[in-house]
């Protein structure tokens, strides 16, 4: 019996399957349609087409966004809220602001409500800043709310106490009342899934972690059980936002750790290519069927918040930070009085492009690639899905070129003039606030559209290096594939930097270890020796917002504090002379997992085994060429291949145009540099 390792990744349009030979070190990889009507039937599905017992999978890694989207579409459960007493406003005032983009509009709409104010209950009990009792918990009316409350059609209940980062005592002893009266219902707590000050942040958090928590558990027990049913008897793992891994217990126990899931696999591989090949800084543009996902890596290391905003929700928890647009493959083209957009709305999986012959009649940025010769009709998806290029001019004729009076061919162009100049200046947007140049950065195009897009954003964005790595298509289920597993926890600190503080700070550190190493344990259900990692969030007193600053217990006030102030002079042009406060400490736990390396072996898919004759528009010469198509495999390590040229894979198209050359580098990724002129 040989093992397998499994990472399989849900996005808007396609299933991506990603298996592991452990012992033979191969990859293997393939793509299935979405099923949206139930997620989980898709997976199930995708475990039946491996081609081996499902006996023989070790570990199966899982990425999703349904908890994202169950948030977005507001398809989550019915939450209540159990707060102090005269305060239960929190979540609904927040912080009373409105994003740059809306504060000016007279007509603005707040999002749809997740809690109704009548769904909110406020209860006697009270701990001060410091963490000391003031009034006791009454346990009386702990259980009459939540009774009340799930009389009333709630399902799960979100617990915010103020102060309870200092002292959890009430809100442990709160949600193990509500259990113990109300079996059945799930309970999230603020200050157990994020121990740090800002009450409404906390509260928030809580609150969409109890809103998704019933849609997860019920999806992720669906996904257990269809594969049990299968033979599957390894370990579940889901990924986390932060590029780890958690097991399925863990995900159902916290599922707000996990909204971010499906693009944090993407990130988590990109950063395993920039430091085995060397490249210290990287762009990684993540191109689904859906959107887009750009993430930078800087000096190796990917910038990363503690802070996210789904809408108008704060969420503290450790995410990559990602600039996320409605840019995809099946991102529509219409007509805004008589202006030319693309996107947000996407065609999806169900009906889909035009091209893929579903019933989809919308002009899309896939039906517009097929006019232009961007993609290779006779061998899409390796040959196991037919496109018609006379679905997709029909498409385009439509809706877009008899509309706007262009020929089919511009009005395909002219959708991608629209994309590509909208997305580079999101991106520049995106590294500009950073003081960040994107010549000095590769960019890694990845996603079944990463490497049909890559090549106009890199002219776009005049970025001397695109690479694409093996298996793109499916490169955010290989990162999967790459992850450890991890466990992230944090403690609140808020004390000025010197040398009594410093002292603590340590204790305070070793204390966090030893306990967020027995809970992994505890979860995992066996003993671990995990790597352990320190970030302190810091700022100047004074500042609202704080800087990460990699901490070592044995760091002493002068070192700890010039390390911070070289970072903020480094990140913001600029320091200060003056004191700073240790907000908050986070201890990251990284248990290595048996995984590919990018010398793996990547079983051959492609049909195409000869270079032949292609057609497409050179953005370089602005007009359609002739051209070679050539399999990913048949290209030669160290040649140079010059533009225009379409090479194909298992899962996507690559255009290289005529100021463009391709190589193959050391590690198998295909460099692409432009010209100087």
């Amino acid at each position: 019996m040989s093992r397998h390792k499994l990472a399989i990744d849900i996005g808007g349009t396609f299933i991506d399957v990603v298996v592991f030979d452990l012992d033979n070190r191969q990859l293997r990889a393939f793509k299935l349609p979405t099923t949206p009507h139930d997620p989980a039937e898709g997976v199930v599905a995708a475990v039946g087409q491996l081609g081996f017992p499902p006996a023989d999978i070790a570990d199966f890694v899982h990425g999703t966004t349904l908890g994202l989207n169950a948030i977005l579409e507001r398809k989550g459960a019915r939450v209540g809220i159990i707060t102090n007493e005269g305060f239960r406003d929190i979540f609904e005032i927040g912080r009373g602001a409105v994003d740059f983009a809306d504060m000016y509009r007279f007509d603005y709409d707040p999002p749809p409500r997740i809690v109704e104010r009548r769904d909110i209950k406020g209860v006697a009990g009270r701990m001060d800043f410091e963490g000391n009792e003031v009034t006791p918990l009454d346990r009386e009316a702990v259980v009459a709310a939540a009774k009340a409350l799930q009389d009333a059609g709630c399902t799960a209940l979100a617990v915010s106490f103020l102060h309870s980062y200092a002292n959890t005592a009430h809100e442990r002893e709160a949600v193990e009342l509500i259990r113990a009266a109300c079996p059945g219902i799930e309970v999230s707590a603020g200050a157990l899934i994020a121990n740090e000050y800002r009450e409404y942040e906390r509260t928030s958090t809580a609150v969409l972690d109890a809103y998704i928590k019933p849609v997860l558990r019920n999806y992720l027990g669906r996904v257990s059980g269809g594969m049990a049913a299968k033979g599957f008897a390894g370990q579940k793992f889901v990924m986390n936002s932060s590029g780890g891994a958690l097991t399925f217990d863990l995900a159902e126990a916290e599922p707000i750790a996990t909204v971010f899931s499906g693009p944090a696999g993407g990130v988590s591989g990109a950063l395993h290519v920039a430091r085995e090949t060397g490249r210290g800084n990287v762009l990684s543009v993540d191109v689904g069927g859906t959107s887009l996902d750009a993430c930078l890596i800087v000096g190796g290391e990917p910038m990363d918040v503690f802070e996210a905003r789904i809408e108008n929700f704060s969420i503290l928890q450790p995410i990559f930070d990602l600039r996320t647009l409605g840019a995809g493959g099946g991102s529509i083209a219409w007509i805004d009085n008589a202006l030319l957009r693309v996107g947000p709305e996407s065609a999806g999986a169900v009906p889909g492009p035009a091209c893929y012959g579903r019933g989809g009649t919308e002009a899309t940025v896939t039906d517009a690639a097929v006019v232009l010769g961007y993609i290779d009709t006779g061998n899409f998806m390796g040959g196991s899905m037919n496109v018609a290029r006379d679905l997709a001019e029909t498409a385009l004729r439509t809706h877009v070129a008899e509309p706007l009076g262009l020929s089919v061919e511009d009005a395909a162009r002219s959708i991608f003039d629209v994309l590509i100049s909208r997305t580079a200046s999101s991106i520049k947007e995106m590294m500009l606030e950073r003081g960040l140049d994107p010549g000095e950065f590769s960019m890694l195009g990845f996603g079944g559209c990463g490497p049909l897009l890559g090549p106009m954003l890199q002219n776009e964005l005049e970025m001397p290096e695109l690479v694409i790595p093996p298996l793109p298509s499916v490169f955010s289920a290989w990162g999967m594939l790459a992850s450890d597993l991890s466990f992230s926890d944090s403690v609140s600190v808020l004390a000025t930097i010197s040398d009594a503080s410093m002292a603590a700070l340590a204790e305070t550190a070793e204390a966090l270890r030893n306990r967020s190493t027995a809970a992994l344990a505890e979860k995992v259900g066996r003993p671990i020796e995990p790597s352990v990692a320190f970030l302190a969030r810091v700022r100047f007193l004074g500042q609202e917002h704080t800087l990460s600053i990699p901490y070592a217990p044995g760091d002493d006030a002068a070192t700890f504090l010039t390390r911070f102030s070289d970072t903020h002079q480094d990140r913001f042009g600029h320091t200060f002379r003056s004191e700073a406060e240790i907000v908050s400490l986070m201890v990251k736990l990284v248990v290595v997992a048996e995984k590919p390396d990018l010398a793996t072996r990547v079983r051959a898919s492609s049909t195409l085994t000869a270079s032949a004759p292609h057609r497409l528009f050179d953005q370089a010469a602005g007009a359609m060429v002739d051209c070679e198509k050539v399999s990913r495999d048949a290209l030669e390590h160290g040649r140079a291949y010059p533009g225009p040229l379409l090479v194909i894979d298992e899962g996507s198209s690559l255009a290289i145009h005529g100021n463009q050359t391709l190589t193959v580098d050391e590690h198998g990724m295909l460099s692409i540099a432009r010209s100087e002129t």
